[in-house]
């Protein structure tokens, strides 16, 4: 049992951080021939190759190499406070470069570990390397990898084959990309995007003292794996590298330090990093080199994030952090209210995952929630973590909870848990079917709060299901007659709210009427609905509407609606007209900075509404500071 729970854990390691802040862009690794690998042509260069190798001689070094990683999850999870991920590395031993062959247009070396000292590793707190014999499993001195060098010294590729375990590929990888160069030029010093595993990143490189050092100073990141879905962030960056070779011209050494620390454009956390590595020559003997048969077929790029496994079932052990059903259900019964339950947004996500891990348990859940005497609250949790799950038996139990009698005990939250069926990210035709039949029900039966709590639950199953499903016409058939039958500014607006939450084209040409409906509200909810319209017009419709609305609440709904959607230089010119001519109404200025904070990308009309933002009198002193700050933000990226 613990070499199982071991592999479960490693496979979390190597896919969540080891230790690349990669948690949302794994791939599977496909094999690839030896012919995957092209060397560079030959050089003739004074400074290069990097390093000098013969063939034969082993070379041993001392190395020392810490690693810290916090990376925040990809993933929708309870409560307030963000849920991250931490992985640490802490390893010191001896390990071997050995040059199997060099050519003109390149060399391969063999990397080995060959002793640790310190081999410490955890992720969220639980070691991955237990023992020695876990040590001895995932790394062991038997295992090899051989690094391509092009003719420059720079790293090409990095190759292993099957007999190396997953974890012991992932470090050595890893390791390699640190220890060499993957841009290399014959000049005293160059500029260039490096491809890592962390992102890519512009460095600076030069040769000091004689050429017998290259530094590398990186200075910032274009992109991060672990920001796949926010392409936009901001960044600290401190990196020193020194490659330092000895008078004949091998490798004597290399110093590494990288502190990064990188936030989405609204300050939340995405991830940080310490590395430290250090490595230093020791000794060197000549040895056999391998027989000509022996081959390592699986070919990796050095910025590759390689995954091998189940990597569904990793992410999810990994969110689970050792939480089970049993561990749930026993925190669930023992509580009477969510509020109770110490770090709840921990909880949620790890009890999420092992509903997950166990779908077949998701009934014991509905058993709990139909006890007597459980409170509104609790029972709206339990609703929460079914929706998460949302596999099918997690489905088909909140179906049967939401028109359960003891659901409908609770008349004023009854409307919220039937809410929680529009949480689930790939709802079953099903669960919408039961929406639109409860939603009927209560409209014959003059259930006015059933009937908006299922209307919302409802367009939210619409806009989650596949594209050209056929059940999206006969879901949105009550949402239209609803909006059809409307007749007055709150039937309206519910309304127009329901039906915006299914993002269908229809939705434009019911809603953009009424952004000039006499009441604000329903002219806020026709904004709110076409913010996830498909159509591009529906941008123009918004900006349109905006140029005469004088409603300050109005404003910030239309603004909201125009943040959510593609603006780009003449609809930012027609903002920046509307904002300097003051139309912009006093209390509405942090909906516009949520439209221009992440939209900060050297736009002349974006620095003129800040300008006139700085000026403008009566402003909060948090909202004048923003202002402040993402001014000298768009300064700073104009060069001051």
């Amino acid at each position: 049992m613990r070499r199982s729970r071991l592999a479960v854990r490693t496979a979390a390691l190597t896919t969540t951080l080891l230790f690349v802040g990669a948690v949302p862009v794994w791939s599977y690794f496909h094999h690839a021939t030896p012919e995957a690998v092209v060397a560079a042509a030959p050089v003739s260069a004074s400074r290069l190759p990097l390093y000098r190798w013969t063939v034969g001689e082993e070379r041993t070094y001392h190395f020392v190499w810490n690693d810290l990683q916090r990376v925040a999850l990809p993933v929708p999870q309870q409560g307030d406070a963000p849920q991250t991920m931490d992985g640490t590395l802490s390893l010191e031993g001896e390990l071997t470069l050995q040059a199997l062959e060099v050519r003109a247009n390149g060399a391969r070396v063999r990397l080995a570990v060959k002793r640790l000292d310190r081999h410490d590793a955890t992720l969220s707190g639980q070691a991955l390397f237990p023992d020695a014999a876990a040590v001895q499993a995932h790394l062991p001195q038997t295992a090899s990898a051989w690094l391509e060098l092009d003719a420059r010294g720079a790293l090409v590729a990095v190759r292993f084959s099957d007999a190396e375990p997953p974890l012991f590929r992932q470090v050595a990888q890893t390791l390699a990309a640190e220890l060499f160069p993957t841009e290399l030029r014959d000049a005293a010093e160059w500029s260039a995007v490096e491809s890592t595993q962390t992102g890519e990143v512009e460095a600076r490189f030069q040769f000091d003292g004689e050429d017998a050092r290259l530094t590398r100073r990186r200075a910032r990141y274009q992109s991060l794996r672990a920001a796949a879905t926010a392409p936009a962030f901001r960044q600290t960056l401190s990196s020193l590298t020194h490659f330092d070779r000895d008078p004949e011209g091998f490798l004597a050494g290399v110093s590494h330090d990288e502190i990064l620390d990188a936030t989405h454009t609204d300050g939340r956390s995405l991830m940080s990093r310490r590395v430290r590595l250090r490595l230093a020559f020791s000794t060197r003997q000549q040895k056999p080199l391998p027989p000509a048969t022996e081959d390592k077929p699986i070919v990796r790029a050095p910025s590759q994030v390689a995954f091998e496994g189940d990597e569904a079932l990793a992410l999810t052990t990994s969110q689970a952090d050792g939480m089970t059903v049993d561990a749930a259900l026993q925190v669930l019964a023992s509580a009477t209210d969510p509020g109770a339950i110490p770090e709840l947004g921990t909880f949620a996500r790890r009890a999420i995952a092992a509903l997950k891990l166990e779908p077949h348990r998701a009934g014991e859940l509905g058993q709990l929630f139909l006890q007597k005497g459980r409170s509104p609250a609790m029972r709206e949790l339990m609703l929460d973590l079914l929706a998460g799950a949302g596999h099918a038996e997690a489905q088909a139990t909140l179906r049967e909870l939401i028109v359960s009698t003891e659901a409908r005990e609770h008349a004023g939250a009854h409307g919220l848990m039937v809410q929680r069926a529009g949480l689930l990210r790939e709802p079953e035709p099903e669960t919408g079917r039961l929406l639109a039949r409860m939603n009927t029900e209560a409209r014959t039966a003059g259930d006015v709060g059933a009937e908006r709590a299922s209307a919302y639950a409802l367009g939210a199953v619409v806009s989650r299901l596949p594209a050209g499903s056929p059940e999206v016409a006969e879901f949105l058939r009550p949402l239209e007659d609803a909006l059809a039958r409307a007749d007055n500014a709150e039937s309206l607006e519910h309304s127009l709210r329901a039906l915006g939450n299914s993002g269908t084209e229809r939705v434009m040409d019911l809603a953009s009427p009424h952004l000039r409906d006499e009441a604000p509200e329903v002219r806020s909810a026709a904004a709110g609905a076409l913010r996830t319209a498909p159509q591009e017009a529906a941008t123009r419709m918004l900006l349109d509407a905006l140029m005469s609305e004088p409603a300050r609440a109005v404003q910030g709904a239309l603004l909201d609606a125009l943040n959510a959607r593609t603006l780009g230089a003449p609809e930012l010119e027609r903002l920046s007209g509307w904002v300097v001519a003051g139309q912009l109404a006093p209390g509405a200025e942090a909906a516009l900075l949520n439209v221009l904070t992440p939209r900060m990308d050297d736009s002349a009309a974006v620095l003129r509404m800040l300008q006139a933002l700085s000026v403008r009198p009566g402003q909060q002193p948090a909202t004048r500071a923003r202002v402040m700050a993402l001014m000298a933000q768009a300064s700073a990226s104009r060069g001051g």
